[in-house]
């Protein structure tokens, strides 16, 4: 009974821990949410392969879907390569832009080109302007892909 009720808290205190690193080992060593640390955490959870356990378990403050993960992720990305990224969507092509397509689903190349078609259309509602900062950019890209179906369904059916 008490493996039971520890197993129990353990899993609940695991989904207070994931921080801005996403969910595994290294989200439950290092629960401070600063940059440095957030990252060595992502490592940590990479070279354990923790995530994907979790991920699959859904324990160590994962979910089962990945959709956390992902959101997570993505805004690294972004906050990593912004001014890149920012140029690239301006020019609605480039190296960047297709791995973030890639990380919202679109996994061929016809999805990638209509992804980064779109993001040229709305480069403006995207970036508006030009201290946007990396979350809001990540931000308005979503709500801006909310109203894209044919892009969705292109994306998440390739």
């Amino acid at each position: 009974m008490k493996k039971v009720l520890f197993a129990v808290l353990f899993m609940f205190s695991a989904q207070a821990f994931a921080g801005d690193a996403g969910c595994g080992l290294g989200s439950m060593i290092i629960s401070k949410n600063s940059k440095g640390l957030q990252l060595l955490a992502l490592t940590t959870n990479g070279s354990f392969l923790s995530s994907f356990f979790g991920i699959t378990s859904g324990t160590s403050g994962c979910s089962s879907s990945g959709i956390v993960m992902n959101d997570k992720e993505v805004q690294y990305f972004v906050e990593v390569n912004q001014k890149e990224l920012s140029r690239e969507m301006a020019q609605g092509h480039g190296q960047l832009l297709a791995t973030l397509a890639e990380m919202k689903g679109c996994k061929n190349t016809e999805a990638q080109s209509a992804f980064g078609t779109f993001t040229q259309g709305s480069y403006t509602n995207i970036i508006p302007a030009s201290n946007t900062s990396a979350a809001e950019m990540v931000s308005n890209l979503n709500n801006e892909l909310a109203g894209q179906k044919d892009l969705q369904n292109l994306c998440h059916g390739s």
